[in-house]
């Protein structure tokens, strides 16, 4: 029991949502994922918490009474530390949501949001008070209750705040983009490279990548409008960008076409 509850607590609770790297990595600016690293740094039980439990445990010139005592306060530490490591989470969470720029149409969703992380840090900050009265027993039961209410509430929150303040973050994006292929348009258009096919196909090209990029951030705005589950809004993301990486590609391409074009 005392191994499970150790998991529990070094496992389940101390996974910030602002530190899932393989969605960061995929989405996110460099100043989210900064924020996401100094959440987590702070976090967490270390080998030298378990060490210390692990010499209680070990030790043979105390009492049975004494090793309780002692396993408790430390239990107590550090169940107090994986709480208030998920309540700075949910504080974090709310900062970045609360400081993003946001399409008006979402603004109701946004707020609605942030209430319910406002929600969050007060079930956080109640359950860190429970653990001062708490037992042996109790200890457990807190992180189990705990955890179970992280991965059923907070998870799902947590991912789609992050996925939302992502897709905000995005739309200078997707405007640059369309200001760039006014730019290439303009260009084409003079007599050196409008009888270019290859010029012509390439920005084609690009128009109809950046097209499908819109496309797909469209849909991912009308799946936070429609609540659709999480991992189905960062795939129409992940999309979009995807698309607008090719079209920054076809841009390259005429840029270099033109350059060959031109009088040397």
């Amino acid at each position: 029991m005392k191994k499970k509850f150790l998991i529990a607590l070094s496992i389940g609770l101390m996974m910030p949502m602002w530190v899932l790297n393989v969605h960061a990595d995929a989405t996110t600016t460099d100043e989210t994922q900064a924020s996401a690293t100094a959440v987590s740094t702070t976090c967490g039980i270390t080998e030298d918490d378990l060490a210390t439990i692990q010499a209680i445990q070990n030790n043979t010139s105390l009492s049975y009474l004494d090793e309780l005592q002692q396993e408790l306060s430390i239990r107590k530490s550090l169940l107090s530390k994986t709480i208030q490591c998920a309540e700075a989470d949910a504080i974090q969470a709310k900062a970045n949501l609360d400081a993003a720029s946001v399409d008006p149409g979402l603004e109701g969703l946004r707020n609605q949001w942030s209430d319910r992380l406002n929600d969050a840090t007060a079930y956080y900050e109640l359950e860190l008070q429970k653990v001062n009265g708490a037992g042996i027993s109790g200890t457990e039961s807190i992180a189990k209750e705990v955890l179970a209410w992280r991965e059923n509430n907070y998870t799902p929150l947590a991912v789609n705040v992050l996925n939302f303040i992502t897709w905000s973050e995005n739309q200078t994006l997707f405007t640059t983009a369309e200001s760039r292929l006014a730019q290439v348009k303009n260009l084409i258009t003079s007599p050196l490279f409008s009888e270019s096919p290859d010029v012509q196909n390439d920005f084609e090209d690009a128009a109809v990548s950046l097209r499908s990029a819109e496309d797909e951030n469209t849909s991912a705005k009308n799946a936070f409008a429609q609540s659709l589950p999480p991992d189905q809004t960062l795939l129409f993301i992940q999309q979009s960008l995807d698309a607008l990486s090719s079209t920054y590609q076809h841009f390259f391409d005429v840029s270099t076409l033109i350059q060959s074009l031109l009088p040397h």
